[in-house]
């Protein structure tokens, strides 16, 4: 039981990276570089980002000669409000928009995220427990042979 809640766990934890790096490969393919202002950045959910926590940072943007207000995703640190930011939107999903320096580095995008390291430590747990269900089998078998 230990084994699915762990698999269910590494799933959970990954999900959202893949679904970040599609939506960086939509950006890189097909988005839009402008600037967006920030109205405020806060924190949300963990205080320690993980969790699908993050901060959050409402921006307006234009995208096609229109105004558009949405959050930033994949912002590393909090900026002021009012604070002019180069960012990358996806023109056939406006809810895409990340800073141009993530697009272009994989801050958030990367393997490397808070819920990444997360799912590596509970693969490791995962490993750990599937070994010692084994070292147990292989130890009952060896007894019954010897009785």
């Amino acid at each position: 039981m230990l084994s699915v809640a762990l698999i269910a766990l590494i799933v959970a934890l990954l999900a959202p990276t893949f679904r970040r790096q599609e939506q960086y490969a939509a950006l890189r393919e097909r988005g839009v570089t402008t600037e967006a202002r920030i109205e405020y950045c806060s924190s949300t959910v963990g205080s320690n980002l993980t969790f699908s926590g993050g901060i959050t940072c409402p921006a307006t943007f234009e995208l096609h000669g229109a105004s558009v207000s949405e959050d930033l995703l994949g912002v590393p640190a909090q900026w002021r409000s009012g604070a002019e930011v180069r960012v990358v939107a996806d023109p056939q999903n406006a809810r895409d928009v990340y800073p141009l320096r993530d697009v272009r580095t994989d801050y958030q995008s990367g393997w490397v995220t808070h819920d990444t390291l997360s799912a590596v430590l509970a693969a490791l747990l995962l490993v750990g427990t599937i070994a010692s269900q084994v070292i147990v089998v292989r130890k009952r078998r060896s007894a019954r042979r010897e009785s």
